[in-house]
């Protein structure tokens, strides 16, 4: 039977492996790999029900917590007004956080059956040819003369911030080798990965990688060194220096732009329009604190635009989303919405240092930088890759449950079940 259980732990790897393979390239075989690894983790719980006190929930609760918000605000209000369509993501968000939950508390809870050196190889790998496939399907669409880079996803702000986390994880892998060769390669992959980042036009992935390079680069050598430093910053203004005509000074420009006109009272441009929504939304939050749905939402919203003319094009979007994951959240769910939403950051940040689990620190940070200018845990694409990721997170960590030590480097290997 314990090989059974091994040979199910071992598919689910590779499915959740291969899922992570088609993240950027081909978003249905990527849906396709994903389910197939939540179903391989439900066998492999039914098949160790017997050895419930080896579940280790606290990570799995971090996805499960959220996705329960979103099916029991989708469920409420599709049962109470019956528009469908208009919650579809929230729905496919929801759902995958319920179901990806299950894939992370059975990878983190039976990790005992492959040894971790494995693990990390495995995932140092699957990560470095994920990225590769990604850059070289970046550049391709960049020499193809596309506007803003996108890879397989059809939003380029989501492929940006898909792209700028694999990256950082790519690089944590390569860090945990702690070889010069490894280091030099990490360098490299910063400098290639933020011109790809470049080629998507999204300023928040543009300006917000550098600085987790640098806080990723800290955390990982625990104190200030000035080679990894000055490796980082040159790697930067190299990268900056080669695009700024081209592509940063444009986007400068813009934004300046962009909030002058705001400025003037005219929000019909790209930053305006977030500025116009944020400010809408908190204006839902604050009078619906209880929760509401979309139609509601949107009624409440016209009629403080009618007021409020200045902030109109906020209209144009009220039923997508508002472009900030916490903002959104309180305008729908609440005030239980919007501690949940930042139980989720702040939990997660908290339980990663308890860990000493640096790669799930920064996909938390990650996320909740990303999280300022768009609504994450609605994309399908993203909620997937989330998943996997932090399951990953989980395998690949030596554990010390102590203070931050980020850097755990002796303890478990993967021979004995750890304590929770």
């Amino acid at each position: 039977m314990e090989k059974i259980n091994r040979n199910i732990y071992t598919l689910t790897i590779i499915l959740a492996a291969i899922s992570l393979l088609f993240l950027l390239l081909n978003s249905a075989q990527q849906r396709v790999f994903f389910y197939l690894a939540i179903y391989a983790s439900v066998l492999g719980l039914f098949l160790e029900r017997k050895n419930v006190g080896k579940i280790r929930l606290k990570v799995a609760l971090l996805p499960l917590i959220v996705g329960a918000m979103e099916m029991l605000w989708f469920l409420f209000y599709e049962v109470k007004h019956g528009h469908i369509n208009h919650y579809n993501d929230h729905f496919l968000g929801g759902k995958k956080l319920l179901l990806g939950s299950i894939l992370v508390l059975y990878l983190d809870s039976f990790k005992h059956h492959l040894h971790r050196n494995a693990l990390k190889k495995i995932f140092l790998i699957v990560v470095g040819i994920s990225l590769l496939l990604a850059t070289v399907y970046g550049f391709i669409q960049e020499w193809q003369g596309i506007s803003r880079v996108e890879m397989a996803i059809n939003r380029p702000t989501v492929a940006a911030y898909i792209y700028s986390t694999l990256s950082l994880a790519f690089i944590y892998a390569l860090f945990q080798l702690r070889k010069r060769p490894a280091y030099i390669l990490a360098v490299a992959v910063m400098l290639i990965s933020y011109l790809n980042i470049i080629f998507t036009g999204t300023r928040a992935a543009m300006g917000l990688y550098p600085v987790l390079i640098f806080l990723l680069t800290l955390f990982n050598f625990k104190k200030i060194q000035l080679k990894p430093m000055l490796g980082v910053a040159v790697v930067v203004l190299c990268i900056v220096g080669i695009n700024f005509n081209a592509h940063i000074k444009p986007k400068i420009t813009q934004t300046v732009d962009e909030i002058s006109t705001y400025q003037t009272g005219n929000d019909d441009t790209s930053l305006g329009a977030r500025f116009s929504m944020w400010t809408v939304g908190i204006y839902n939050g604050v009078h619906k604190p209880l929760g509401q749905s979309m139609e509601s939402r949107e009624r409440l919203s016209a009629d403080y635009v009618q007021d409020h003319p200045e902030n109109k094009t906020a209209m144009m979007y009220i039923n997508v989303h508002l472009h900030n994951e916490i903002i959104d959240t309180f305008s729908l769910q609440g005030v239980i919405g919007l501690a949940l939403i930042l139980g989720f950051y702040i939990g997660g940040a908290l339980l990663a240092v308890r860990r000493n689990n640096l790669l799930l620190l920064f996909i938390m940070l990650s996320m909740f930088v990303y999280g300022f200018t768009d609504v994450l845990l609605i994309s399908a694409e993203f909620v997937a890759f989330f998943i996997i990721l932090v399951a990953f997170s989980t395998v690949i960590t030596e554990e010390c449950v102590a203070p931050v030590n980020v850097m755990c480097d002796r303890g478990y290997t993967g021979s004995v079940p750890p304590q929770s």
